[in-house]
């Protein structure tokens, strides 16, 4: 009996305060009489059922009922001081907000799932000039034959004219070998991918078109398949449209089977390798077999294997994508982090000192016989209504943030991009009100004491100060003041780190300085793999000696 009993009584600890105080020991008497009177299993187990269900329906409704009186009586309590709880609405939505704000932007990089099939085995490989590859399909036949990867797809990014029925456009265009989508884990929405010999260089060009340009320059026309787009004049005829999200790499809107096969009239982007490893290979396993192979690759070369080596990555998709914005956002985060302690922290000072003026009205309250459970539980209350309420007010500040962070940084593809309707970044605004208002509302509760009502009635006098309530008070004023200190300083540190990685002294000016990026690959004919290391560097100088002038904007040549 006494199993059932602890059980039950355990059940009536969900219901509030108020409630426990008048009926629990009577509800606990009918438990324990009507459970002697229950014979067999399965007359327990229906009783069983009959409690619970009462206790599903009616515990819900009690909290609701006093959690509707604690909110007005919070209310009341915020009136009479319009000027302070302001002030502590506007801090807590700034840190909340801005906190917020940083959070979907590391959602969007670290958190967020991406729209291919088993991502966590992609991924990102540099290798170009290897010699690991031979011919226009070796990156297809060295991934079929790898040891540690089950395919691999080669691809080449430019801005390039798109001409269709809707006129001229511009977009990103990568050029990919047929197997990419494939090796992505990737089905079009509409139509189908690229067949195996689409890629070669006899086959007719054919394209896949991106979602969103789709919709924007077709109008998601189901037609669209079999029409003809014009990339640099060079006709594709449409055979599948991607799925919404997918625009790997660099917001691609168009990709063509076939590498370097498109005309350029502007330089190359990106060229690299995507790569999907085996089944029960791991990201170091197979990071270190690839360096591996590259050495004896390039066992015979006359220049050193270490500088060779330089630029060669093997790294998961998901970093490759991150980049830069996982590093600059986490130490962001964890500056306005600080910040959010802070205003915390004042905002536990002035519940307290609310709480300390209050004492005249609680001891009353405790003297009419209402128990030191239901008056932490209304000040508790109040906390979190008045940090939800700042949440509230700060989702425009964490829109804003994240705003601005997509405008300083732009996510890497559609399904990165920095946004404040995700489950994530809504429960973790929610977490973080709710956080800031039971533990900082759990420092005035510790003010109130028990001692004789009546006599503490007596004594009381408005903004007086009880012995507990004092100590209690003075001691966050102290440690209020040491954690602000400490958590300002450490604020500041991590801006200043957030803003040396978005602006790092290279040593040099760099007003004047551009970057070009070129290829060896000159025409179709001449592979990087055809080339020795000398005669291929050369023979990139010489693509690009008709330029005798590079002025400041130029980015990139082929």
């Amino acid at each position: 009996m006494g199993s059932p009993s602890k059980i039950y009584r355990l059940l009536l600890r969900l219901y509030p305060a108020r409630f426990r105080e008048e009926y629990e020991s009577s509800m606990d008497l009918q438990f324990q009489d009507d459970y002697r009177g229950v014979r067999g299993g399965a007359a327990r187990m229906a009783f069983w059922t009959r409690a619970l269900r009462d206790l599903a329906v009616s515990i819900p409704a009690e909290i609701l009922h006093e959690l509707a009186q604690d909110l007005r009586i919070s209310a009341r309590v915020y009136r009479r001081r319009p000027l302070a709880t302001g002030l502590a609405i506007m801090a807590l939505a700034m840190a909340i907000g801005v906190t917020t704000g940083v959070f979907s932007v590391l959602n969007g990089v670290m958190f967020r799932g991406l729209p291919f099939r088993d991502p966590g085995r992609l991924v990102h490989i540099e290798m170009f000039n290897s010699g690991l590859v031979t011919g226009p399909g070796g990156v297809r036949e060295w991934g079929d034959r790898s040891a540690y990867l089950a395919g691999a797809a080669e691809f080449s990014t430019a801005d390039m004219t798109l001409n269709g029925a809707a006129g001229a456009s511009r977009a990103t265009v990568t050029e990919v070998t047929s197997n990419f989508f494939r090796v992505l884990g990737v089905e079009p929405e509409l139509g189908r991918a690229f067949l195996p010999d689409e890629d070669s260089r006899g086959a007719n060009g054919v394209a896949v078109i991106g979602h969103g340009l789709w919709l924007q320059l077709l109008g998601g026309d189901p037609g669209v398949l079999g029409s003809t787009v014009r990339v640099n004049g060079f006709p594709l005829t449409v055979v599948g449209v991607a799925p919404p999200g997918v625009d790997y790499p660099g917001r691609t809107g168009v990709w063509s089977a076939g590498i370097w096969r498109l005309p350029r009239t502007h330089g190359i982007v990106s060229e690299a390798v995507i790569g999907r490893l085996k089944p029960g290979e791991t990201l170091s396993q197979a990071s270190a077999m690839f360096t591996a192979e590259l050495r004896r690759a390039y066992s015979s070369w006359k220049v050193s294997s270490d500088f060779l080596m330089r630029g060669r990555r093997f790294v998961s998709l998901r970093d490759e994508l991150a980049g830069p914005v996982r590093r600059a956002s986490t130490m962001l985060f964890a500056a306005v982090l600080l910040a959010l302690l802070i205003a915390c922290a004042n905002v536990a000072q002035l519940l307290l000192s609310r709480t300390n003026e209050r004492r005249l009205e609680l001891s009353v309250r405790a003297a009419l016989g209402a128990s030191r459970s239901r008056l932490v539980q209304q000040l508790s209350t109040e906390a979190i209504a008045l940090t939800v309420t700042g949440a509230v007010f700060g989702l425009p500040v964490a829109w804003w943030a994240s705003r601005l962070a997509a405008r300083i940084e732009p996510a890497s593809s559609a399904s990165q991009a920095y946004t404040l309707l995700d489950w994530r970044v809504l429960a973790f605004a929610g977490a973080a009100a709710l956080f800031t208002g039971v533990v900082f509302g759990v420092l005035p509760a510790l003010a109130i004491r028990r001692a004789q009502p009546a006599q503490d009635v007596m004594r009381s006098q408005p903004g007086g100060a009880g012995s507990g309530a004092g100590a209690i008070r003075s001691g966050l004023v102290a440690l209020q003041a040491a954690l602000t200190v400490v958590l300002l300083a450490g604020c500041l540190a991590m801006s200043r780190s957030f803003l040396r990685l978005l602006d790092a002294d290279l040593g040099f000016r760099t007003d004047r300085v551009v970057q070009m990026e070129v290829s060896a690959r000159c025409s179709p004919a001449r592979t990087p793999n055809s080339l020795a290391v000398p005669s291929g560097f050369r023979a990139a100088r010489d693509c690009c000696s008709r330029m005798s002038t590079i002025r400041p904007g130029a980015t990139s040549f082929g």
